[in-house]
């Protein structure tokens, strides 16, 4: 699935920097750009738009105003050079906000908040690892390229002060990134912080013995002391217990 941007900003040299972030994920396609809210309007009401990147503050119309008035027809990602103005965005449900100027990193960032449902008309897709959907996969930045790493594909990741190590069934990608952050982008009923180092993924667990958790019989990641409670809630859900018969 493709998701139908579109760029509102009456500043060219801020649309030019989200059009090349854009262009450089496969899954965003740039339906258009303009420097004119109004005539964005007719855009929006004429097109598929899936996702906006609109400015705050623009003459005739703000970007407050503008997701107003089409308030459920699409997903909206502020731009702006004042973090003050923020707050009134989320007030009007936008899914995030990016201070200009706007680096590559908090670009992906905000993206893994993005959730474009489906149209009611359409058949469900079966949810593979190739699937385009924004949940599935996150984007970090590895040596000298941007890398997608499917979601279904990662089996544990592992943080030394500002790196991680994301461990896939594929290879490992290394990235600048501390534990925190990336647990932070994370869908938490997939994925689960066990110790202060490493953060795994619940479907990938094969059994738990001690303070030992393992991914198979030769992949053990420790369960730390302060994550036991949290981990063991998570899973109460998950775990079958039989009931005594009453004799």
């Amino acid at each position: 699935m493709s998701i139908n941007c579109l760029i509102i900003d009456d500043e060219q040299a801020a649309i030019d920097i989200l059009t090349s972030y854009i262009k450089n994920i496969p899954s965003l396609n740039l339906v258009a750009t303009s420097i004119d809210p109004l005539e964005a309007l007719d855009i929006v009401n004429t097109q598929k738009i899936d996702l906006v990147f609109i400015d705050i503050q623009m003459p005739e119309l703000s970007g407050i105003s503008f997701i107003k008035l089409v308030k459920g027809k699409c997903k909206f990602i502020l731009t702006t050079a004042y973090r003050q103005y923020a707050i009134e965005g989320f007030d009007n449900n936008a899914i995030d906000y990016l201070i200009k100027p706007i680096s590559f990193e908090r670009f992906l960032q905000a993206l893994q908040k993005v959730q474009i449902p489906q149209s009611s008309g359409s058949q469900p897709q079966e949810n593979t690892s190739n699937s385009l959907n924004p949940d599935n996969f996150i984007f970090v930045k590895t040596d000298n390229r941007i890398q997608r790493i499917n979601l279904s594909e990662i089996l544990f990741i592992e943080g030394l002060g500002n790196y991680v190590t994301i461990h896939t069934e594929k290879g490992k990608f290394v990235t600048l990134l501390n534990v925190k952050d990336l647990e932070e982008s994370l869908p938490s009923e997939s994925f689960a912080r066990v110790h202060r180092s490493y953060i795994i993924s619940l479907s990938k667990i094969e059994f738990i013995e001690g303070n030992q958790i393992y991914l198979d019989k030769d992949l053990n990641i420790p369960l730390g002391d302060t994550y036991k409670n949290q981990v063991w809630a998570i899973l109460d859900g998950k775990i079958i217990t039989g009931k005594r018969p009453p004799f």
